[in-house]
């Protein structure tokens, strides 16, 4: 009998999911898991992966990509896109609505979900919170939530008015989605380029306030405080901010956050050499604020690791800081590189681990639940991604090497922009397969579409 390849035995895997971290096999037909215990015995018509030694985890979630299509397919399209996020371990990504045009109304959703069909991962759009993200005019949510659209945001510039972003917070609890924040004081940021402090002085290069985002975030709980709706803050990079949806969480409000693999990894330091490809935002911080970012993913402040994956066509990043285009890439990097930093961190608590500082099953199992069954919650897409590796559930599926030690060079990139801070940078954990609905799209880390 000749082996149907939509049918696998992935053996010997270290499971992780919301039940837990445990040893097991999984049995996977059809576009969903059929078994999962240990020793099931081969079968021919079976392809089998040896996961010995390997983590088997729900499908990686993002939260926050920018695929760049339609309107600017020179820096990103989809498909590019879509295979970086399969090399990195994603079987899910939502897409924001800073495209051209914005996401902004029920008939550019309608043409960005015909966009997306046949993409190799599941894509899903965020609408615009406002009309061209102008942050005056509400969008048409209500119809665009009836066409699958579960989160919104004006990403990028935020909402500035704190009456429209109190009208989006009511409107958006009565139809059940969910507002996700750039939280970013645009006239304090007064169109800086990097974070405000000792290496902006002395590259003599406007800086960005940490209160520009504090001011905000302060803000934006409080009208959650006074509406009850739900708000996703987006990439927070500050101590502080981090700080204050800790408390906000504790007073029980319905707040979730994220934080980026460059703001828990890179610092404003970077930017000493005037290389663009370090300039985003919110921008690199202080290794203080970058520490303290830490501090809250550990403490289990965040709900979400998420890529904010920007790609910027050379032309846009080749000159200088003033007039480079903020963002990088992330998404074939942004696991290794958190789980890099992990390893680097636990290195230094107990020098004398030479393995490389192996995890525990509870700091595994707080990884994994950032980039994958928390974010899908939060994208309400937890039906088909993060779902627990039991029978039934939908095979959105993640394998990776958490010891594999490599490098990025370019030739690796599959996004059409090359804007990535981690080249010749020591990376950890090497996403080898990856199952979207069933189907085997990445393996022993090589595309296969």
């Amino acid at each position: 009998m000749v082996a149907d390849y939509r049918k696998y035995l992935i053996r010997g895997g270290t499971l992780v999911d919301s039940i837990g971290v445990r040893r097991a096999d999984l049995l996977i037909e059809d576009g969903k898991i059929i078994a999962s215990e240990p020793g099931i015995e081969s079968q021919r018509q079976y392809q089998e992966i040896d996961a010995r030694g390997l983590v088997v985890s729900s499908g990686f979630v993002d939260l926050h990509a920018h695929l760049r299509e339609p309107g600017n397919e020179k820096s990103e399209t989809i498909r590019s896109g879509s295979q970086a996020g399969i090399l990195g371990g994603y079987t899910a990504l939502v897409a924001m609505p800073n495209t051209t045009p914005t996401i902004d109304s029920p008939e550019v959703v309608q043409y960005v979900q015909r966009l997306a069909d046949g993409a190799p991962l599941d894509i899903f759009f965020a609408g615009a919170i406002t009309k061209g993200r102008m942050g005056e005019s509400l969008t048409e949510m209500s119809k665009m939530a009836d066409l699958g659209i579960k989160l919104f945001t004006d990403d990028g510039t935020g909402v500035q008015n704190a009456q429209v972003m109190r009208r989006a917070l009511e409107f958006s609890k009565g139809i059940g989605v969910t507002i996700a924040q750039h939280c970013e004081d645009l006239e304090l940021a007064n169109a800086g380029s990097i974070n405000e402090g000792a290496v902006s002085s002395i590259l003599g290069v406007k800086g960005i306030p940490n209160a520009a985002e504090d001011v905000m975030v302060a803000r934006d709980i409080e009208l959650v405080r006074l509406t009850g709706a739900r708000l996703h803050f987006l990439h927070i990079s500050t101590a502080r901010s981090a700080a204050m949806v800790k408390m906000s969480k504790s007073d029980g409000l319905p707040i979730t956050a994220e934080v980026t693999p460059h703001h828990l990894v890179l610092s404003d330091t970077q930017l000493m050499g005037f290389d663009p490809v370090f300039k985003v935002n919110p921008p690199l911080r202080s290794n203080h604020d970058r520490l303290g970012l830490w501090d809250a993913f550990d403490g289990g402040v965040f709900d979400a690791v998420a890529t904010d994956h920007a790609p910027h066509h050379k032309e846009s990043k080749d000159t200088t800081l003033d007039h480079a285009a903020f963002g990088l890439i992330g998404l074939q990097t942004s696991f290794a590189a958190v789980l890099g930093e992990l390893h680097r961190r636990l290195d230094k608590q107990n020098p004398e681990d030479i393995d490389g500082g192996g995890l525990s099953d509870e700091q595994l199992m707080h990884l994994v639940s950032l980039f994958t069954w928390k974010p899908a919650r939060i994208a309400r897409i937890e039906k088909m991604h993060g779902c627990q590796l039991v029978a039934g559930q939908p095979a959105n599926i993640t394998i990776f090497d958490p010891k594999a030690r490599w490098r990025l060079v370019g030739t690796d990139v599959v996004s059409r922009s090359k804007n990535s801070p981690y080249f010749d940078t020591d990376l950890v954990g090497k996403v080898l397969y990856t199952f979207v609905n069933g189907e085997l799209k990445l393996k022993e880390g090589e595309l296969c579409l």
